[in-house]
């Protein structure tokens, strides 16, 4: 049972449990405020179906903002980059909702761990409290 203030803490602004991702979260971060904070974001996921070399490459395209990698492990992945947004579930929410907004490349996945830093407006912010979750 997800306890009422965890789901409050995962929630991004549409509503969604960040772990399962937002689509609208993905999209506003193509058009992010620029009051907002940046995040360095990881996903780590599996793939029932191996991601192709080619894909996995072609997540470059998108403004080099996102980068693929396949893990040792088989069909482990994952997915990083930088997010504008104004808290890490949010941040989380925008890249899950990446791979959601592109199930051509990745069309079934099971979010294992996610991590994201802040790293703007305060990098003198001590890093604990910085990290989320």
């Amino acid at each position: 049972m997800i306890h009422q203030d965890d789901a409050a803490y995962w929630a991004c602004p549409h509503g969604y449990d960040a772990r399962d991702g937002c689509v609208s979260c993905f999209e506003e971060s193509a058009d992010p405020d620029p009051d907002s904070i940046t995040w360095d974001v990881a996903v780590w996921f599996n793939s029932r179906r191996p991601i192709p070399v080619k894909a996995l490459q072609d997540v470059h395209r998108h403004g080099n903002r996102f980068n693929l990698d396949k893990l040792s492990a088989p069909q482990i992945y994952l997915l990083t980059g930088q997010a504008r947004a104004a808290r890490g579930a949010q941040a989380v929410a925008g890249l899950i909702g990446f791979l959601l907004h592109n199930r051509h490349v990745v069309d079934e996945f099971t979010v294992q761990e996610t991590r994201a830093v802040q790293i703007s407006p305060s990098p003198e912010v001590p890093a604990r409290d910085r990290v989320w979750p």
